[in-house]
């Protein structure tokens, strides 16, 4: 699945290549054409995963489990890419259009007004309620990252890279999405938002770790549906699966993590109602889609290609 999304990804960034200027050895040129490389070489990388690891288990126990764990696991370490690179693609892909109006006037009629807007003042936006809420934001991605780890813990492999899969998978459709359906989110579109930004809010670490990092960093034009909101949902399912005690402990910090998206600013209602959707749907049918999947990739693999040279190599000398 990582393969297919970077080779996708490549043609992407060449179609549309003016997503910024990379500067390399004193020369510039656009992002976009060094970015196809990067995701060619990431397609490369993860069809000869299944070669590599076979390649260390020769070398003792040790390193082949880090290996496999490597091997399961390195699709974690390209979702910030694949999300950042969608953000930067759909305001090319767009033209700066955005499909922000709709989703404001969604939350209007759905809610009688901007909960964007109104939950912050509505829970009190004290200093505790403020770090508890960024706190959350940020902890998503412990929550998403730890989650999958269990059952490779629990030396259930074939269970962690079905779980891994499915991860990868609805992000792969999600990222997809994203570069062809840009919503911006309240904190850009709507103008008082924008203005106030994040200066009134009070907090300790994580309110600051926040306004100090998006400070610098535009995330707007991957709201609809929110990933926060479809990752935290599809772990906290899997989490069910893995361990009954962790999904009741994981249940009340998940339900925070889909409040602090609209507390923030950072989604409109309406994206957290079309992420549950999409991890309701989604989530369950890849997870059945993983046995023809592994079948397929590990057809495509460069391993399989060098097992099938080896063989062919033994039949020559055999005949010899």
């Amino acid at each position: 699945m990582t393969a297919v999304l970077a080779l996708l990804f490549a043609l992407f960034s060449l179609a549309w290549p003016g997503t910024g200027i990379t500067n390399l050895f004193g020369a510039a040129f656009s992002r976009g054409f060094f970015m196809a490389a990067v995701y060619l070489a990431v397609a490369l990388l993860s069809l000869s995963f299944p070669l590599i690891e076979a390649t260390l288990a020769r070398c003792g126990k040790a390193l082949a489990r880090i290996a496999g764990f490597v091997h399961t696991y390195y699709p974690e370490a390209l979702i910030t890419l694949f999300f950042t690179d969608s953000i930067l693609l759909s305001a090319q892909v767009m033209g700066g259009y955005s499909h922000d109006p709709f989703f404001v006037a969604a939350d209007q009629a759905i809610f009688g007004c901007q909960p964007s807007r109104e939950l912050a003042p509505a829970l009190g936006s004290q200093p505790w309620i403020n770090e508890l809420m960024f706190g959350a934001y940020f902890a998503y991605f412990a929550f998403m990252i730890s989650t999958l780890w269990i059952p490779y813990v629990k030396g259930e492999r074939e269970e962690g890279e079905r779980q891994m899969f499915v991860v990868a998978a609805v992000m792969a459709l999600v990222s997809s999405w994203y570069v062809f359906f840009r919503v911006q989110g309240p904190k850009y579109w709507l103008p008082d938002l924008r203005t106030a930004w994040y200066t009134a809010f009070e907090g300790g670490l994580f309110v600051r770790l926040f306004q100090n990092t998006l400070a610098a960093t535009t995330l707007s034009g991957a709201a609809f549906p929110s990933t926060h909101v479809i990752l935290t949902l599809t772990t906290l399912g899997l989490t069910q699966k893995n361990d009954k005690r962790l999904f009741a402990l994981y249940l009340p910090v998940a339900c925070i993590i889909l409040v602090s998206t609209v507390y923030i600013r950072a989604h409109y209602a309406t994206d957290v109602l079309g992420g549950a959707l999409v991890a309701a749907t989604l989530s369950p049918l890849c997870y059945s889609a993983y046995a023809k999947a592994d079948r397929l990739a590990a057809r495509l693999s460069l391993y399989a290609f060098a097992r099938v040279r080896a063989f062919a190599r033994s039949t020559d000398h055999g005949a010899d």
